[in-house]
């Protein structure tokens, strides 16, 4: 293709992508090609992403924490290519400026203030903090997106924030709060990220796969250049350190945002995005379990208010679904593990 033709629209092979994304078989994702595989899919996602929480925790008591959101980053990167060049959908974006925007939200700030809130704190509480996202999602929706805020989502609003305020607790100025802010950041990012893609796809025809591949380069790049100018704790290098990168960078991440198309093919955004609830729950129990991870009885009161406020959500996207209405925001994030 000529550059004239690339400053004119989508390139041919990027557009072909996204034009059989649901249905020919080198588009398919994975070999998921019923409901029942689906919901199937969507529970081994739902323990992989749960269970990653933990193997990150692992990891970043061998890695500094940026060193080692970079590598994970760059594996994910990897995996995501490959399986482009497998589908023969390899090909520049076919506009710029929205993985510009949505790569620095989802990538620079989401995984980059993950990775530091769960190095800081327990992998538990900071996965909670982060799937705050729907309710970021909500408030930026609405100037963003012009998807005003009505009825009982104020309410899942108000829980949310009575339940940010005593997990977090900010009048605690010493221990984790640093770690709680991390993660509350990487939940905003997220949410950032998720209302700027649904921003560009009513202006732009995108394919989402590689879309996400692209935007997790411009993403990653900013941060791939940090130990060039500041020096971090080296990597302690062994075989387990690499099991945890692996599942973290290529399964998780890479082969999790793979899995999550194939799901979306059958089932609808917001009853796939119910996972939102079990992640971080597996994320807490795993943790409590493996590192004895505790919390207080305000945090959890905090995260009860959470799940009242989540679940009023998820209730509104599942009937307007079943009303033929267009599904809020909320319920369909960005196709990753939330950091």
């Amino acid at each position: 293709a000529s550059c004239r033709e690339r400053r004119a629209g989508p390139l041919p092979s990027a557009d072909a992508g996204a034009r059989s994304a649901k249905g020919s078989p080198v588009s398919a994702p994975l070999a998921i090609d019923s409901r029942r595989a689906a919901y199937i899919a969507l529970v081994v996602l739902t323990l992989i992403w749960g269970s990653n929480w933990a193997v990150m925790k692992f990891a970043l008591s061998r890695a500094d924490p940026v060193v080692f959101n970079v590598q994970r980053t760059w594996l994910a990167v990897a995996v995501l290519f490959v399986t482009m060049a497998w589908q023969r959908r390899l090909a520049w974006p076919a506009v710029w400026w929205p993985v510009l925007v949505t790569g620095f939200f989802q990538t620079t700030v989401n995984f980059g203030a993950t990775t530091m809130a769960v190095a800081g704190g327990g992998a538990g509480r900071a996965s909670v903090l982060v799937f705050t996202m729907p309710f970021w999602t909500l408030l930026i929706a609405w100037p963003v997106l012009h998807e005003r805020v009505r009825g009982a989502r104020w309410f899942a609003v108000a829980f949310a924030f009575a339940g940010l305020v005593l997990v977090v607790a900010p009048w605690h100025w010493q221990g984790g709060l640093a770690s709680k802010l991390w993660a509350v950041l990487s939940g905003f990012g997220w949410a950032a990220g998720t209302v700027a893609t649904k921003y560009y796809q009513r202006k732009h025809r995108l394919d989402m796969l590689n879309f996400v591949a692209w935007q997790m380069v411009v993403g990653v790049i900013p941060l791939t250049l940090l130990p060039w100018w500041f020096a971090f704790e080296a990597t302690a290098w062994s075989l387990s350190f690499v099991a945890a990168l692996t599942f973290t960078g290529a399964i998780s991440t890479g082969l999790g945002f793979v899995l999550w198309i194939a799901v979306l093919r059958h089932l609808p955004a917001g009853t796939a995005s119910l996972n939102t609830f079990a992640i971080p729950v597996i994320a807490l129990l795993s943790s409590m379990a493996i590192f004895g991870e505790r919390l207080t009885a305000g945090e959890w009161a905090g995260i009860a208010c959470l799940g009242v406020g989540l679940a009023i959500l998820s209730a509104q996207s599942i009937a307007a679904v079943r009303r033929g209405e267009r599904e809020p925001t909320p319920a369909t994030p960005t196709p990753l593990d939330g950091g």
